[in-house]
């Protein structure tokens, strides 16, 4: 974020009542979740003010496309509910403002939600990882340095980089930036594993056993998520061919007979004609995507 716009955000912050930045929002949690570099208060301006510019433009834009349109049906049925078009813009601009606000709420939570899906799919290599390095002989503090350097690959990159940060900038202990990591993880099995890696440090075992346990329970979960992926996807094919190929045929086959020999069977005002329209160019196309999207929607990220 540019320091112009970072300047604006901490003046629009003032304009929130100081009762609606708890330290405690749910907003800040999942900011940290996120990883995201702007901070609390600056978000909340951010949000002040993008809603501030969202009603200003759509207030505008309303109010000069009502006044450059002859409009004198639209005079009759919505101005006569209103008082004139300046309260109309209003409160299209007002309900613009609301669904910018929503939207720039909901980034955060989402982006998290993401990452963590993301890390879920990866914990049984990075337990595995850890597990090699450990049993190597390699200290937690180094088998964390080189998980790092691979974070990438694990979707763990900032949360493994900004351990090893306060551990080289700050001084901090590797078990309390892994207990704090793990209260802001976006991902709680994750988290669980780190506070894991604590406590076996603090009683003194053995952390190649422990990883090797997790990494062994992970991989379980996961040919468990891709049994139960491959269960449905058998019954979303079955669905497909039975609703998307075998009657949409029947029914083509039909309509197209009805309509050559004058069927006189009709949907309200619909002919077969219309009916082999509305199979062919909307329901078909429909019922496709949205199978396509269930199938994304259960497809476990690799």
């Amino acid at each position: 974020m540019g320091r112009r716009l970072e300047w604006v955000s901490l003046k629009f912050v003032k304009l929130v009542p100081k009762r609606f930045l708890s330290e405690d929002s749910e907003l800040k949690k999942n900011l940290a979740k996120a990883s995201m570099k702007n901070g609390y208060h600056v978000y909340v301006g951010l949000l002040t003010f993008s809603s501030f510019v969202t009603f200003l433009a759509t207030f505008g834009f309303c109010y000069l496309f009502l006044c450059l349109l002859d409009i004198s049906i639209l005079d009759r049925i919505v101005f006569s509910l209103v008082a004139d078009r300046v309260i109309f813009s209003l409160f299209v601009g007002f309900i613009a403002s609301l669904i910018a606000f929503a939207i720039g709420y909901s980034v955060p939570p989402l982006e998290a939600y993401s990452r963590g899906s993301k890390i879920d799919s990866n914990l049984p290599y990075i337990a595995h990882f850890v597990a090699v390095l450990a049993s190597s002989g390699m200290t937690p503090e180094n088998v964390f340095r080189s998980l790092a350097r691979v974070g990438e690959d694990f979707s763990v990159s900032k949360e493994v980089t900004e351990i090893i940060g306060e551990i080289e900038l700050m001084g901090a202990n590797l078990n309390s930036s892994l207990k704090r990591l793990s209260s802001v993880s976006p991902s709680k099995r994750f988290g669980t594993m780190l506070n894991g890696v604590v406590s076996t440090s603090n009683m003194g075992g053995d952390l190649a056993d422990y990883s090797s346990e997790q990494a062994r329970k992970y991989k379980e979960e996961q040919v468990g998520k891709v049994k139960r992926f491959l269960d449905n996807l058998g019954v979303i094919a079955e669905s497909y061919v039975a609703f998307m190929v075998a009657a949409p045929l029947m029914l083509i086959i039909m309509l197209t007979v009805m309509s050559y020999i004058g069927g006189a069977i009709t949907l309200g005002a619909l002919n077969p004609e219309d009916l082999l329209n509305l199979l062919t160019f909307v329901i078909l196309p429909t019922g496709v995507a949205f199978l396509i999207f269930m199938v994304d929607s259960i497809t476990p990220l690799r």
